[in-house]
């Protein structure tokens, strides 16, 4: 009899950065207020809950992470992804660490913590996708259209869609666009992380959550536009001038990336 190999699992934390001005973090224990984050939580309200902040204390998405590791769970070896989210929240307290030495601390929870599974209907899928606000040197914004038979069919879209289980968030980026565009892309800053939920009743899942990661990204050298994937949910890509943006009909992630983009310019603080 063959051994089975090991058992894909994916699992979701948030963790918080309490950020000086200067841009260094207050961790004097060298920990992070972490939280396992479950189906259909909002990632800020469930940091914001475990840190016992206020309803409205200001929290920024800094950077999300990747980490695969092998777990060993009983009888069973879990292959175990998990997607950690880094947000700051200001603070007057002293620094003690760089922000690249808080992001480098011991991650909690730890994989043996986060083994246990969720138990959720059969009817419900969980979603971890990263999307791409993806410019060129002219300031055009890369979009994608939607597929018939796909949710939001026929509207424009951002490039990007589902982390495989394995891949590095920003990896997935970069394929991403190569898939619907073929265009060379190098992904930028962070612009926001959000969640989102949507009733489907006519699919086999009626109840679907996602995670929307949202990045800036370049394209230095535009080449010919053309979708490089086959029977996939993009019928075509093209470049568009910010005055052509208003007058195109937008997915509910497009809508929203261009809000947070506009959000993070100088222009729109």
């Amino acid at each position: 009899m063959s051994t089975p190999g090991p058992q894909p699992v994916r699992r979701t934390t948030a963790h918080l950065l309490p950020t000086t001005a200067d841009g260094g973090v207050h961790a004097p224990t060298a920990t992070l207020v972490s939280v396992r984050l479950d189906f259909g939580d909002d990632p800020a309200a469930r940091l914001r809950e475990a840190a016992r902040l206020p309803a409205a204390a200001p929290l920024t998405a800094v950077d999300v992470r990747t980490e695969t590791v092998t777990v060993q769970h009983g009888d069973h070896v879990l292959d175990m992804h998990i997607d950690r989210i880094y947000y700051a929240t200001p603070t007057t307290s002293p620094a003690t660490h760089s922000l690249a030495e808080a992001l480098a601390l011991p991650s909690r929870p730890t994989p043996e913590e986060l083994v246990p599974e969720e138990v959720l209907p059969a009817t419900a899928l969980r979603r971890f996708a990263v999307y791409g606000l993806v410019t060129d040197p002219a300031a055009r914004l890369l979009l994608s259209r939607i597929a018939p038979g796909y949710p939001g069919e026929g509207t424009w879209h951002l490039p990007g869609g589902g982390v495989a289980h394995g891949e590095d968030i920003r990896t997935a980026l970069i394929r991403e666009i190569a898939e619907e565009s073929s265009q060379e892309a190098q992904p930028g800053r962070l612009l926001a992380v959000t969640h989102h939920y949507r009733n489907h009743p006519d699919g086999p899942y009626t109840d679907i959550y996602s995670l929307w990661v949202f990045f800036h990204a370049h394209v230095d050298d535009p080449g010919p536009v053309r979708v490089a994937e086959t029977d996939g949910s993009t019928i075509e890509a093209s470049w568009f001038s910010p005055e052509q943006l208003p007058h195109l009909r937008l997915s509910v992630p497009a809508r929203r990336g261009l809000a947070f983009l506009v959000e993070s310019s100088p222009a729109g603080r």
